[in-house]
């Protein structure tokens, strides 16, 4: 694990470093993620040669998706990185096929785990499926800090020329990149006295996720549920979602919500915008806020 000021600074490094070392230069993206993503792309000067169309029912692509879009590829696989973000506080529940087939494939996989810090598939930690991995701790996440980012790999060779590319290399005086990008120590501490306390900031959000689910669930509404098939989220976001109308007709009196996921798509189906909403779900919420909101979906559907 390398600490760095943000998981973009982190994912910026790994795509330089695959570059400069790996001879990769083309990357995937997918639909639904940050349009920074998109960028960090473009600052890494990497090719954009695909953008992966996501799902309503998980926020994320599958498998198929995946692999559709690796199979119309034109380019060298050998030069190919895709980097998928897990979304909303849980991991892409097709993760392991997917980091399964990049491996046979040999396609780089770098997972985008600024969402799910905590967050496991299959006793599985968010942050260990790809080729290497960044967290985020950035003020609005479910494990906040303010700011930074921590850079996780299995492969050696990787964490070491991260760990010499933060610094300049100035000590060994090989790589031809490098910037500074290490994570100050001040916030380095505020980092590890809130990690040390995620597994009860988690527990807090669960019960909190608990409320909103007995009434989706007495009400017939759809949710993303974080706490099944062997996925276990940090509940970033409790996001509703509407597959059969636009979000604002199915709930039109609900004012007391979060930013969306997002609310644009980086991809060609603008679906997932219009059709969820995320409730008020942050560490300790107040239950006048979560009541209010629950309030305005009964009043929504007139209960």
């Amino acid at each position: 694990a390398i600490c760095v000021n943000s998981n973009g600074s982190g994912l910026v490094a790994l795509l330089l470093i695959y570059k400069e070392y790996y001879g990769r230069t083309s990357v995937m993206i997918q639909s639904n993620t940050m349009y920074g993503v998109k960028t960090i792309t473009k600052t890494a000067g990497y090719n954009l040669v695909d953008i992966i169309d996501c799902h309503l029912e998980t926020l994320m692509p599958t498998f198929e998706d995946l692999k559709k879009s690796v199979d119309n590829y034109k380019g060298e696989i050998n030069q190919l990185v895709i980097m998928l973000s897990d979304i909303g506080g849980t991991i892409n529940p097709n993760i392991e096929k997917i980091a399964k087939f990049c491996k046979e494939k040999n396609i780089i996989l770098l997972e985008d785990a600024a969402h799910s810090f905590g967050s496991s598939l299959n006793k599985k930690f968010s942050g260990t499926f790809g080729n290497a991995d960044v967290y985020s701790y950035y003020s609005t996440k479910a494990i906040f800090a303010g700011e930074g980012g921590i850079v996780v790999t299995n492969d050696n060779n990787i964490g070491s020329l991260m760990k010499d590319f933060i610094a300049y290399d100035r000590f060994k005086q090989k790589m031809e990149i490098g910037c500074n990008i290490r994570l100050p120590e001040l916030q380095a501490l505020m980092i590890y006295s809130v990690v040390e306390e995620y597994k009860e900031i988690i527990k807090n959000k669960f019960k909190m996720a608990a409320k909103y689910t007995e009434v989706c669930n007495s009400l017939k509404i759809k949710y993303i549920n974080q706490n099944e098939n062997s996925n276990l989220g940090n509940y970033y976001k409790f996001t509703i979602i509407s597959p059969d109308k636009v979000i604002s007709d199915f709930l039109p009196k609900i004012k007391t919500t979060t930013s969306k996921v997002y609310d644009y798509s980086l991809g060609k189906s603008k679906e997932i915008p219009l059709k969820h909403l995320c409730l008020p779900i942050w560490y300790r919420l107040e239950d006048n806020i979560s009541d209010k909101a629950i309030q305005e979906i009964k009043e929504s559907l007139g209960v």
